[in-house]
């Protein structure tokens, strides 16, 4: 154990030099350690179930409200002349870029709470600091990468267009960056001075905070620079330029801490895979859109719920791995074991559990979802479409907590950050994978003439 301890210090301490490994303690009042040689999980971090259930529900349906607010956004602004000169295609990739990097840092600031390494203010100072510096990097970066997939493949050679597209996509991701890593800092340190598991409550936060933030900015950012954009166009080149020079300085801040500057490095194969998901379902939300209206109402739900439970389970499952096995290791069983798909929800151990009251959790929180998307939209109710809709999100989340449970060991086993790769790619899959069973729901619908739910 003593070990284990000492790995995860190397991996998580500042390059402060007034900051030791005696600065760190490790609290543990929220969890409780098992260590049972009989059982198939021979160490397991838990929870109570009792107590996963009363602090996961709440935040989680709270992110639901959000969930439905962004989804009322951005149908709102879905037939808006910007959106179709090539904006709607970046949103879900910008959606996915913005909460991969929210819930990644959620998830990498709850592993260090728990850990015990932000206990005091000024490891949470620098926390925030090196964390909002590594995320404009990717935020600038990887939007700007985004948008550029964006204007090879609608051939928008225009120039005016193409920075109006760039300008927007990296403005929008630089601002909410910052306003949502302060946020989700903050969550966390509160979440432990109350003794809340921060790895129950910040992804799910992060995830949908961050859909809300970045849909509301993107449409006024992109909207004004549309209107705008020949008049403006100098502006629009010289913002874009002012956001790739500040890189420079993001990057220097970054790399002042060891885990920022290991992401920095090596964490760009997850986000850059989690894009190219993100673009396939933007492209296959613009064929639905114009096919079926109404399916822009439901996608930022069905992809928020399924994103928001399995970032929940990856970030449980990474900070177990942190606190009792050594990367490269794997404190129980062998890494094929967790290739089963029945190990997923057979129930006899608490992460199987766990996973389980997750899927469970989708049918009450997608019945709520969706029957306030109908109340709020005035659309008339169907319970075919609403058993298709709810099959479609158990399909969606059961594929995406089986992948999270090998997924995330086989990260551990490259010796590659948990917290850092899985996240990005399991949200985005969870976009595709939701994104293409909304439209089938969507297609069968239309098949039996269910014409007013489209």
């Amino acid at each position: 154990m003593e070990g284990h301890f000492e790995t995860a210090v190397g991996d998580y301490l500042e390059h402060d030099p007034s900051l030791s490994i005696n600065d760190v303690t490790v609290s543990s009042s929220s969890e409780d350690i098992v260590i049972d040689i009989e059982n198939e999980e021979k160490i397991q971090d838990c929870d109570s179930l009792k107590t996963f259930l009363w602090q996961t529900i709440p935040p989680f349906m709270l992110a639901g409200v959000g969930m439905v607010g962004a989804g009322a956004l951005f149908d709102s602004a879905s037939n808006q002349e910007f959106m179709r000169a090539g904006a709607l295609n970046l949103v879900p990739a910008l959606l996915g870029l913005n909460g991969n990097l929210q819930m990644t840092l959620a998830s990498r600031i709850s592993t260090m709470a728990n850990l015990g390494f932000i206990d005091k203010k000024k490891q949470q100072l620098w926390a925030l600091v090196c964390n909002v510096g590594l995320i404009q990097v990717q935020a600038i970066i990887v939007s700007l990468i985004a948008a550029i997939v964006v204007i090879v493949l609608q051939n928008m050679f225009n120039l005016s267009l193409a920075v109006w597209l760039m300008a927007s996509a990296t403005l929008t991701l630089s601002i909410g960056s910052i306003l949502l890593a302060s946020i989700m800092v903050l969550l966390t340190v509160v979440a432990k001075k109350f003794n809340i598991n921060p790895d129950n409550i910040a992804t799910p936060l992060a995830g949908t905070t961050g859909d809300v933030t970045t849909i509301y900015l993107f449409i006024k950012i992109a909207s004004y620079f549309y209107e705008n954009r020949e008049i403006h166009l100098t502006v629009h080149c010289l913002i874009l330029a002012i956001l790739l020079f500040s890189t420079i300085g993001w990057i220097w801040i970054a790399s002042r801490q060891k885990v920022t500057l290991q992401v920095l490095k090596y964490g760009w194969g997850a986000i850059l895979s989690a894009m190219c998901f993100s673009s396939g379902s933007g492209a296959i939300l613009d064929k639905s859109t114009s096919q079926f209206d109404n399916l822009a109402k439901f996608q930022t739900v069905i992809n928020g719920v399924g994103g928001n439970l399995v970032a929940i389970h990856s970030s449980k499952i990474s900070t177990y791995l942190h606190k009792f096995a050594d990367k490269g290791e794997l404190p129980a069983n062998t890494l094929l074991t967790y290739f089963n798909p029945i190990k997923t929800f057979n129930c006899k151990n608490k992460e199987s559990i766990q996973g389980a009251i997750l899927l469970v959790l989708t049918i009450p929180a997608q019945l709520i979802l969706a029957f306030s998307v109908h109340f709020l939209n005035g659309l008339p109710f169907d319970w075919l479409f609403m058993a298709l809709y709810l099959g479609a999100s158990l399909v969606q989340v059961a594929l995406l907590l089986y992948i999270c449970q090998w997924l995330c060991r086989t990260f551990w086993v490259l010796k590659c950050n948990p917290d850092t790769n899985s996240i990005p790619i399991l949200t985005a899959l969870g976009d595709l994978f939701g994104t293409v069973l909304l439209f089938c729901a969507f297609y069968i619908c239309s098949l039996l003439n269910l014409k007013k739910t489209m």
